[in-house]
Order: structure tokens, then C-alpha cells, then sequence
């Protein structure tokens, strides 16, 4: 494409904006609202994705070693787990340090274990966190496996449906968004319709004299991602402001969890939103303009 063709495409398309000035408003203000819709479901999705970034950034196995283990062997123990695939890092817990994290566990109730310091029961073990939630399982066979390892313990059933259950959320917000996408290329493309069928005479006219269909459909394409960029902008200063407000509500309440930060989301949202505008905008006039050009 030539520099000056495509500068007069630009031209034409900004030009039609400006000419339609109430089909400009309504077309803007349904790309704004459809962006609303999707873009609170994406929000949400972030959060989801953000959370169970923490829970499977807490989730950890324990190894437990063979008492009779002197600190070399033991040692030795440590660095054949550190060898295995998937092992992000290792922290060894004494006898001493696994009593006294139990008195804290029991909290008021620590005076219960008083007097074990001197035949304390409680095992030596490692705590091993993984690269990848989903690679406990093959982790935890593996450290079976090494001589010293008495057992491994991660709660084998809670972490599988945990990551069951993350897994589904992710699924079907992407499922959500997608129908949603395709709903609002629908809104936009009946509002834009409006304003090509305003012009139908204009584009049989240009037929007439022989244009192509790509050099008619062009402008309709630029005036189209001109509306949903500006859709857009206005959909996610919106949400921006208003997950602002509702985050410091909801983060005061919440002890586990945290909602990401307004400007987190603001700057991971800002190109999916420029990018979901524009093409929404662009769909949206290339199947409103199909029917007069196959006219």
C-alpha cells in the first residue's frame, strides 16, 4: 500500500467520525459499554489468575529423614532433593525448629508440649517448594525414593483439587471472554451498519466508477478502529477508576487474599483493551460494509 493511498484512508476515515457525529456518539458508547462487560470479566480473571499465583506459591512437601541421620547424611539428603527436576528450593527444620513451630500452631495452648524439649518426638524433615504446582506429585515420588526419606507428606487430595478447581476458573473465564467478544463484535457491527447504510448510495456511486472493494472498505475499517480505540480508552479509565475505589474496600477485608493494585490492573488490562477495541471496531465495520459491497 502507498504512503498517500493509505494517508487518504486515514483521512476518509477520520473525516466519516466527524461527518456521523451521533452515529460517532452511539457507536463509541456501545464499544464503551461491551468493553465494560468484557473488560469486568478480564479484571476478574486477572484476580483469579493472581490468587492462585499465591495459592500454588504456598503450597510446599515435606520430606520427612530418618532420626538416626547425623547433619552429614543429612546433608547428603538435602542435596539429592535440590537435584530433582521441578525443586525450586529446600529449607531444613530441625527437631528443635518443628517443636517450636507446633507451640506456635497450639498458640495458647503450647504449654501442652512443655517438658519435650528433653525427648522431643517431633521428626528432622525439609521443606521443598516446586517450580510448578502441578509437579508435586512427580516431585514427591521422586524424593520417596532417596535412602533417609521416611515419608513425604502435601496433602495429596487437597492440592489436586485445588489445582482442579483453579484450572476451571481460568477455563471458563476465557470461555466468558470469548463469547462476550463475540457478542460485542455483534453490537457493533449493527450500530455501524447504521451509519454505512446512511451512505449506500455514496458507495454504489463509487462502484460505479469502478473503485475496488478494498479501496471503499478501507476508510469504513479506519473509522471503525478509530471508534473502538476510543472505546476503549474511555471503557478502561472507567473500570480504572472504579476497581480503584472497590479494591481498598474489598483488600481491607480480605486476610489470605490480596486484589491486585488499581495500576497493576490498569497497565496489564491497557493493550488487551486497545487491542480488543480496535479489532472489535474493525470486525465490526468489515461485516457491516460486506452486505452493500456484495450488492
Amino acid at each position: 500500500m502507498k504512503l498517500n493511498t493509505a494517508a487518504y484512508y486515514i483521512r476518509e476515515g477520520l473525516t466519516n467520525v466527524k461527518r456521523n457525529r451521533a452515529m460517532t456518539v452511539a457507536s463509541i458508547t456501545s464499544v464503551t459499554a461491551a468493553l465494560l462487560i468484557l473488560g469486568l470479566f478480564l479484571i476478574i480473571i486477572l484476580n483469579v489468575d493472581s490468587m492462585a499465583s499465591q495459592v500454588e506459591s504456598q503450597l510446599e512437601l515435606k520430606a520427612f529423614i530418618n532420626d538416626n541421620y547425623d547433619a552429614a547424611e543429612v546433608a547428603k539428603v538435602g542435596e539429592e532433593i535440590k537435584a530433582i527436576s521441578g525443586v525450586k528450593s529446600i529449607t531444613f527444620e530441625s527437631k528443635k525448629d518443628a517443636l517450636n513451630n507446633f507451640k506456635k500452631q497450639l498458640g495458647d495452648k503450647s504449654y501442652l508440649v512443655n517438658g519435650l524439649e528433653n525427648d522431643n518426638p517431633m521428626p528432622q524433615s525439609f521443606i521443598v517448594k516446586v517450580t510448578d504446582a502441578n509437579m508435586m506429585k512427580q516431585v514427591s515420588e521422586k524424593i520417596k525414593k532417596i535412602d533417609g526419606v521416611t515419608q513425604v507428606s502435601y496433602g495429596q487430595d487437597v492440592v489436586d483439587k485445588l489445582l482442579g478447581i483453579i484450572k476451571i476458573i481460568r477455563i471458563v473465564g476465557l470461555f466468558v471472554i470469548l463469547i462476550l467478544f463475540i457478542i460485542s463484535v455483534v453490537i457493533i457491527s449493527n450500530t455501524i451498519k447504521l451509519g454505512v447504510f446512511a451512505r449506500r448510495r455514496e458507495i454504489n456511486i463509487m462502484k460505479y466508477i469502478g473503485a475496488t472493494d478494498w479501496f471503499i472498505r478501507w476508510p469504513f475499517l479506519v473509522e471503525g478502529i478509530v471508534l473502538g480505540l476510543v472505546g476503549s480508552v474511555l471503557a478502561i479509565a472507567i473500570l480504572g477508576f472504579i476497581y480503584g475505589y472497590a479494591s481498598d474496600l474489598v483488600n481491607n477485608k480480605l486476610i489470605i487474599f490480596t486484589l491486585l493494585p488499581a495500576g497493576v490492573v490498569i497497565r496489564q488490562s491497557l493493550v488487551y483493551f486497545l487491542a480488543m477495541g480496535s479489532l472489535i471496531g474493525a470486525i465490526g465495520s468489515g461485516i457491516s460494509i460486506k452486505r452493500f459491497l456484495n450488492v
